[in-house]
């Protein structure tokens, strides 16, 4: 079982929108895999998601709920919710196709501006249903074809794939709001959340490119342009945690990267990460891992972290296994 509640959830900016502009693209997208002897701990972006499970099942995590998947379920993220998946005790290995996409493409395109339930599936918050969408749903099939479509245009990149794949997305978008027109209106603390979210993004990015450093609460508060009391309160309201404990949970996470990924002891990597000493490290890690780092890194067999995209995967799933689903 993944101790996923003892990790605060990571930002990550290669997942975000201004990474996209930064590199001129509008998609982040590519077949994946989750390994058992692997876990992640939640993360966060402000690029909306949607993917599809290829093979394999397990669980996924948004926000404080869980949810179960199995192949051939399509799953949306909007840009609010901390989540992740893991796979089932039984299964080694669960592959996904997914793609995180700019805001801008369901959000700013013309048809937005006629329809504004164009982006309606990504600024729900699908706690309330939870981001698998059933095998059963007659939208499954749907949505899997697109995804399909999406993954050819990427591995051929012929001219104006991009142009091709955003039609796509909106398509996808447009299937899911027929889905939940129905729904209810959308929760005040939802709109909370996310306006908090955005202010403190660039506290957030300071972080992730200074963790190790010894960053203090002026220092985040100062990239945010507000005060510590304020910026402590925007944290809670975003992500239920503190800004110091957000640094620390930063730094854990690149302690466990290292612990899996090299032999650099322990100490060293305590201050590699940004602790003041060793003893802090262990007493955190043990806090929020459940182990000690030493014991972390047994239970590895010193394995190297496998997160790389796997290219050997063409296609999502057969039109045979999409049948199938539904």
């Amino acid at each position: 079982m993944i101790n996923w509640q003892s990790l605060t959830p990571v930002y990550v900016p290669v997942l975000c929108s201004t990474h996209l502009v930064e590199h001129d693209r509008l998609f982040h997208l590519g077949p994946g895999e989750l390994h058992r002897n692997a876990p992640q701990a939640r993360h966060i972006h402000d690029c909306y998601e949607i993917g599809v499970i290829t093979s394999g099942y397990g669980v996924f995590v948004v926000g404080d709920e869980e949810y179960q998947f199995e192949t051939g379920q399509v799953f949306i993220i909007n840009d609010l919710q901390p989540h992740m998946a893991y796979t089932a005790d039984e299964c080694e290995t669960v592959g996904l196709f997914v793609v995180h996409f700019h805001p801008a493409i369901v959000t700013d395109s013309w048809i937005t501006k006629m329809r504004s339930e164009t982006w309606l599936p990504f600024t729900l918050d699908f706690n309330r249903s939870g981001p698998m969408i059933p095998l059963h749903d007659p939208t499954t099939p749907i949505l899997c074809d697109l995804l399909n479509q999406i993954w050819d245009e990427a591995e051929r990149q012929e001219h104006a794939w991009e142009i091709i794949t955003g039609g796509l997305l909106i398509q996808a978008a447009g299937y899911l709001a027929r889905r939940l027109l129905d729904e209810q209106e959308t929760p005040p603390q939802y709109h909370e959340r996310r306006e908090a979210l955005r202010k403190i993004s660039p506290a957030l990015r300071l972080v992730e490119s200074r963790f190790a450093e010894p960053l203090t609460l002026d220092d985040m508060a100062a990239a945010a342009m507000v005060s510590r009391s304020h910026l402590c309160a925007l944290f809670s309201t975003a992500l239920d945690t503190s800004p110091i404990a957000y640094r620390n949970s930063r730094r854990l996470v690149e302690g466990e990267r290292l612990l899996r990924s090299t032999d650099r002891p322990v100490h060293e990597i305590a201050y590699v990460v940004g602790f003041s000493s060793v003893q802090e490290f262990n007493r955190l890690f043990l806090r929020y891992t459940g182990m000690q780092p030493s014991q972390f890194r047994r239970s590895f067999d010193g394995a190297k972290e496998n997160q790389k995209i796997s290219s050997s995967c063409k296609t999502i799933l057969s039109p045979v296994e999409e049948r199938g689903s539904v």
